[in-house]
């Protein structure tokens, strides 16, 4: 309000800087939890491929514990073979000697198998990772009492192991 020469104290709102501020400090917000929100997005699509490998290796090892038959015959073994760097394949063999593919995995874009090793020494791709009937426990074709598969992002350089061990532990980390 305007009384003659002063200005009343009554009048109530904003100045233009304070909105400007407050604009100001809410964009600066915003762009950050923008920022954060797509790596955090990045980071649960690793966590997630890594997960997945290890479902897979879940899956054949439930598969051989379980008892599941191969093409309606008795099962020498569930296979997890590692194709390349973003492929798995699950086998079965069949007590003739057959091996059948039956699923495969592919691991998302940005993401692959950089190594599977031994823990002494590196394997190649087609690695293999067979679990015996009954008590699930793993033989794989590096001949290592435990494997240890290395994915990588391509876009944020970070690694995650999943890691199989003979007795039949599987875990990512």
């Amino acid at each position: 309000m305007y009384n003659g020469n002063k200005m009343l104290k009554s009048a109530h709102g904003f100045t233009l800087v304070e909105l400007l501020v407050v604009m100001a400090v809410m964009a600066i917000v915003g762009v950050f939890t923008l920022a954060n929100y797509k790596s955090f997005g990045e980071d649960q699509n690793f966590k997630n491929a890594a997960l997945d490998v290890q479902s897979f290796l879940r899956l054949a090892q439930s598969n051989s514990t379980s008892g599941l038959k191969c093409q309606s015959q008795d099962t020498l073994g569930w296979i997890v073979v590692f194709t390349n760097a973003t492929e798995l394949d699950l086998e079965c063999q069949n007590s003739s000697g057959i091996t059948s593919s039956l699923k495969k995995l592919s691991l998302p874009a940005d993401i692959s198998i950089s190594g599977i090793t031994t823990g002494i020494s590196n394997c190649p791709f087609g690695t293999t990772v067979t679990f015996a009937p009954l008590y699930g426990t793993m033989v794989s074709s590096c001949g290592s009492s435990s494997i240890i598969i290395t994915l990588l992002n391509s876009k944020t350089s970070n690694t995650k192991q999943v890691i199989v061990e003979q007795g039949g532990r599987i875990y990512a980390q």
